[in-house]
């Protein structure tokens, strides 16, 4: 009966030994199985950039000398002499009006442009009676042109005049324009608190219109010798942005704080280096430590 004991006490021994053995052989093969499993990704290296931080703010184009005139006697419109969309001259006639004032003998009063420019709008209709201060027709010259914008009271500081500002416009979507801040108000708007300013713009080939939208892209500092990376490379999760960058042939993730997302393009305050070679295509397949194989990217 002891031997018997004795005999399966090392059946299971050897079972154990065998077992062990086999999980061993199963675990190592894993290892090497993973080891050899490269994922292939892109990479960048990272190298001092230069770029312009800017902000951006929509608005309404106007024409930089424009005016309304109004009636300076009253009376009834006789004739308007030129039509909206019509060139006048400083100094040209542009409306007669028929003079209603008891006591004053009658002589048609003229009305002559102030600036040179075209007729955009006139108010009334030939007949229509009229008083002193009332618009009756507009004139704007938009050889140069301003765009209209409101600024954030949070960005005021940042904006300064003569700032460079890049323009899109709808209307023309493969063409962009250029101009600088020419005026900004010295005063908060307290309901929008925002503060008025304009962008002088040069208006080539008559293109831009008064009362076209835009879109300013306003620069407010120049950076030297930042890390920019592309923003794709970015993944973001709860604990705030990541990337990753290859170290010895693995993939290393990296927590970084992002200073300016400039569409495509974003600056990196901390949390890359220059020489880094950063994961740009594969990123979001690789996890810390694995393995990568260089595919692309320089």
């Amino acid at each position: 009966m002891k031997g018997k004991t004795i005999l399966i006490a090392i059946a299971i021994l050897a079972a154990l030994f065998i077992g062990f053995k086999v999980m061993k052989s199963a675990a190592g093969k894993k290892a090497v199985t993973e080891q050899s499993q490269k994922f292939p990704v892109e990479v960048v290296t990272i190298v001092p950039s230069d770029y312009d931080e800017t902000i951006n703010i929509s608005g309404t184009m106007m024409a930089e000398n424009q005016t309304e005139v109004p009636a300076k006697v009253p009376g009834k419109i006789i004739k308007y002499l030129l039509e909206e969309g019509a060139w006048v001259e400083k100094g040209q006639n542009v409306v007669t009006i028929d003079r209603d004032e008891i006591g004053v003998e009658f002589k048609e009063a003229v009305l002559e442009a102030p600036i040179s420019g075209w007729i955009t709008k006139r108010y009334f209709d030939t007949g229509a009676h009229v008083a002193p201060g009332m618009p009756l027709f507009q004139i704007a010259d938009y050889h140069q042109v301003k765009l209209v914008i409101q600024i954030p009271e949070a960005e005021i500081s940042r904006v300064k005049t003569g700032a460079g500002a890049q323009i899109s416009i709808d209307a023309w979507p493969d063409q962009k324009f250029y101009g600088s801040v020419s005026r900004m108000s010295p005063t908060v708007d307290y309901l929008s608190r925002t503060v008025k300013a304009e962008i002088s713009i040069k208006n080539p080939g008559m293109k831009i219109r008064p009362g076209m939208y835009a879109r300013a892209r306003i620069n407010i500092k120049h950076h030297l010798k930042a890390v920019v990376i592309p923003t794709t490379a970015i993944i973001e999760r709860e604990t705030g942005s990541m990337v990753f960058v290859v170290e010895n042939g693995l993939a290393a993730s990296r927590q970084i704080s992002v200073e300016s997302d400039m569409g495509e393009t974003s600056s990196v305050k901390s949390g890359l280096s220059f020489g880094d070679k950063l994961i740009v295509a594969g990123q979001h397949s690789v996890a810390q430590g694995s393995p990568v194989e260089l595919v692309g990217g320089k």
